[in-house]
């Protein structure tokens, strides 16, 4: 009996311990079955947080950004009841809630965002930590945020900075609700990873923002840069030609004066010779030949002599088609022995204006002379005017436009058009188109030109619409 007792003790004895076994196996398996979970947990999390990371790389807007990542804050801490984000604003490092509720701002740095933007890291907040910070909200932001949570008061919460190196630039506080042990501390890398891709992504966008505008200023400053060296190339230009025209006028004022008496002695004298030869004189040729070469002399005198002569004289209330008008009604003979037919079209609707009419008369015949000139052969003479409205307070602007289908001018001639004694012409002076320039500058206008080479000219002459006589010539 006493071995059949022993036995029976030690079966006992084996069968606890195969239970003891047993048990220490299912608790191995539910381990190994929770070490499963984390593992199919975490490497859910951590899907997560790439594709969260993905998706930020490609938002280019603050705002899109702050709500994708309030949005996604649920796939990685699954029973979060609300998730707020917030940003400073600007310097004055207020913070403003963008996602996850509306318009809630803090004022002061107080409360749950003001601890984790102040916060160097992720924290984890349970218990008398919670109620402490929650203590520290004024009455009104208590009521403010009450209404943005669907518990209250909740019983835990992660919070972590949006910090960019020594630069806050906002927070992130992520609500348990009623359950205390929602969060763990093992949370924390999750949010504080969340925290700096967040961070990372709003201060990528921030900069290319910035940049964008440094990119845009760069290129208002260089376009007004180049729009002042052009300013200042023309107005260089201008006082170059002032000065130009100042040494002609000066030189043609002297030379006027000196040559005239003599100029005028020698044709007188030819003509006295001419009284005494009879009427077949062979001599008679040469005389002619003498008096018309002085009489071009004595003409190129008389444009040196007004050259540079601004006059307010004979200034009149004058009707620009009308001028051109009786100009082309002078040269229509030139015109029709070159076999140059003539286009016009006049705005009925122009304005008088104030101008010197004989000066305007003789700019707009020299250019129509030039244009007979530069079709030898015949071609079409277009003349045209109409109005250009200005802006603000400057004054409206006749434009006048005279076109040839003729040979056109080369380009290297073009720069040189309007300065005093340049030419291409074998038998000009040169003083044509200098002295109309002159004329139009001092009725306060300008001449343009435009050309193609075997196609034609355009020449454009503006004049501002005034009524004063005092406004449309310079000083």
């Amino acid at each position: 009996m006493g071995e059949l007792e022993t036995l029976r003790a030690r079966v006992e004895q084996l069968q606890a311990q195969l239970r003891e076994a047993e048990a220490r196996a299912e608790q191995l398996a539910c381990e190994a079955e929770l070490q499963h979970h984390r593992a199919v947990h975490l490497q859910a999390r951590l899907s997560a947080i790439l594709s969260i990371s993905a998706a930020l790389l490609l938002s280019r807007d603050v705002d899109a950004i702050v709500q994708l990542v309030v949005n996604e804050v649920v796939n990685l801490f699954p029973g979060t009841s609300a998730a707020h984000l917030y940003l400073t604003d600007g310097d004055s490092e207020r913070l403003t809630l963008r996602a996850g509720g509306g318009g809630y701002a803090c004022g002061q740095m107080v409360g749950l965002a003001s601890l984790a933007v102040l916060s160097p890291r992720a924290m984890l907040l349970v218990g008398p930590e919670l109620e402490f910070a929650f203590d520290q909200l004024s009455d009104a932001e208590q009521e403010e945020l009450r209404a943005l949570l669907p518990n209250w008061p909740p019983q835990s919460a992660l919070i972590t900075p949006l910090r960019l190196d020594n630069q806050r630039l906002g927070a992130l506080v992520l609500y348990g609700g009623v359950n205390a042990h929602l969060y763990h501390p093992r949370d924390l890398p999750f949010v504080q990873a969340l925290g700096d891709l967040t961070a990372i992504a709003i201060d990528e966008v921030t900069q290319r923002a910035r940049a964008a505008t440094l990119q845009r200023d760069l290129a208002i400053t260089q376009s007004l840069h180049a729009e002042a060296q052009a300013r200042l190339n023309t107005a260089q230009a201008q006082l170059l030609q002032s000065a130009k025209l100042a040494a002609v006028g000066e030189l043609s004022a002297s030379v006027a004066h000196e040559i005239n008496n003599p100029l005028y002695a020698a044709r007188n004298s030819l003509y006295l010779i001419e009284q005494d030869l009879p009427p077949d004189a062979p001599q008679r040729g040469y005389l002619s030949i003498a008096q018309q070469e002085l009489g071009r002399i004595a003409r190129i005198i008389t444009r040196m002599r007004d050259f540079y002569r601004p006059s307010r004289s004979e200034l009149a209330t004058t009707n620009i088609n009308s001028i051109l008008r009786e100009t082309l009604e002078l040269v229509q003979t030139h015109l029709r022995h070159g076999r140059i037919t003539t286009t016009t079209s006049f705005d009925p609707d122009l304005p008088l204006t104030v101008a010197h009419a004989d000066q305007l008369r003789q700019v707009f015949l020299n250019i129509i002379l030039n244009a007979c000139d530069a079709m030898p052969r015949g071609g079409e003479l277009r003349v045209s005017t109409q109005l250009i409205k200005a802006r603000q307070e400057a004054p409206d602007t006749i434009g006048v436009i005279i076109s040839d289908t003729g040979v056109g001018i080369a380009p290297e001639h073009r720069p040189h058009l309007f300065e005093p004694f340049y030419t291409t012409k074998p038998q000009g002076t040169g003083l044509g188109l200098a002295i109309s320039a002159h004329i139009v500058t001092q009725h306060g206008g300008r001449i343009t030109v435009d050309s193609e080479v075997g196609k034609g000219t355009t020449f454009t002459v503006l004049l501002p619409v005034t009524s004063d006589p005092q406004e449309p010539l310079s000083a």
